[in-house]
């Protein structure tokens, strides 16, 4: 059996900003704790209970006791109840994730469990008011550990004693920050990201091999097979195109792809996505090069957006400055039509983990 792992907020449910503004308002009406930093990249474990120690040490010196944490607890749970009453909207639950969890539940190769960086209360919270059904689902939360690490290892271990299971063959963990994608590394465990725009982009750069929009569009049980443990990616867009139509492109400066016409953007690629875009859309072609594309010099605008799978792709809207690729590499498909990895990229690849 393997092991799918959820996060809740960003990932199940669609409450991190609801969580995040009760969260600091618990702080602010329980100890007067004012202008905390909202940062929460800038936070050594960024969990519920990690946050606290740190910012507990930062203003008093010292780490909360049991009683300041229960009362941090239970004004943040007054905070989300008093919330829910008003702005019941904002506790909705990530598109698909439903199914998602129903289909998980009746898959006979698939376990689930969740491990969230928030605390027990307020996790059960939220996910009763997004009408998420987690009966007999192992839950871990930050009342387990500080570390995501740590919750997630919990997880891992409540998983092993309710599906009678000794160890899971493959565990996927799923969630919608760069320190979730942190933890599946540190961890040696796969990862599937959950974020779309510029949050999608910061999973991909952290070393995400596969981001989608939400859970809803999406063969989910194949994306769980394909994911893969998380590692450096080199920070270059990719494209694929004829070698002609690219030296024709150097002679007027810019680069305009058909789908630009087409479809009103120019395809492109990280590194993890290049192989299955090259065997779905190239299988048998011949004289082609692969782009590597530096964004910050590119003119256009670029959006990270859905492709019909359901996984996140970056998008050129507009022409190609030709300034922008800093690399051209020859690819052509095997003798049975399909592609490998250039050892160009695999080069580029070992230099940046």
């Amino acid at each position: 059996m393997n092991l799918v792992i959820f996060d809740i907020d960003g990932t199940l449910t669609s409450t991190n900003q609801i969580d995040e503004d009760c969260f600091l308002s618990a702080f602010a009406s329980e100890f007067d704790f004012l202008d905390i930093n909202p940062n929460w990249y800038d936070y050594k474990n960024v969990t519920d209970s990690g946050i606290t120690q740190q910012i507990f040490q930062e203003r008093l010196n010292h780490v909360p006791s049991k009683t300041e944490i229960e009362r941090l607890k239970k004004s943040f749970i007054t905070q989300l109840q008093q919330a829910v009453s008003t702005q019941e909207y904002l506790f909705t639950s990530i598109l698909g994730a439903d199914k998602r969890l129903a289909e998980l539940q009746n898959s006979s190769t698939w376990c689930v469990a969740i491990a969230t960086g928030g605390w027990y209360d307020s996790a059960i919270l939220k996910l009763q008011k997004a009408t998420l059904v987690i009966e007999n689902i192992p839950l871990a939360s930050s009342d387990d550990g500080i570390s995501r690490e740590d919750i997630i290892n919990t997880a891992i271990i409540e998983a092993k004693n309710i599906y009678n299971v000794d160890n899971f063959l493959k565990i996927v963990f799923v969630g919608d920050g760069i320190w979730d994608v942190k933890a599946a590394q540190n961890l040696n465990i796969s990862f599937i990201g959950i974020g779309e725009y510029q949050a999608a982009e910061k999973l991909l750069d952290a070393g995400a091999k596969i981001v989608i929009k939400d859970l809803d569009k999406c063969d989910f049980i194949q994306l769980l097979d394909n994911a893969e443990i998380p590692k450096s990616n080199i920070p270059f867009l990719l494209h694929i195109t004829q070698r002609l139509q690219w030296e024709q492109a150097q002679d007027q400066d810019i680069y305009i792809a058909e789908s630009l016409a087409n479809e009103g953007f120019i395809h492109c690629s990280k590194v993890s996505q290049i192989i299955q875009v090259a065997n779905r859309f190239f299988y048998h072609k011949k004289e082609l090069v692969i782009l590597l594309i530096d964004r910050k010099k590119v003119k256009s605008e670029i959006r990270y957006e859905a492709a019909e799978t359901g996984e996140i792709f970056p998008h050129i809207y507009g022409n190609l400055n030709i300034d922008a690729v800093t690399q051209v590499i020859n690819f052509n498909s095997e003798v049975n039509g399909y592609f490998n990895l250039p050892q160009e990229l695999e080069d580029l690849i070992s230099r940046t983990e």
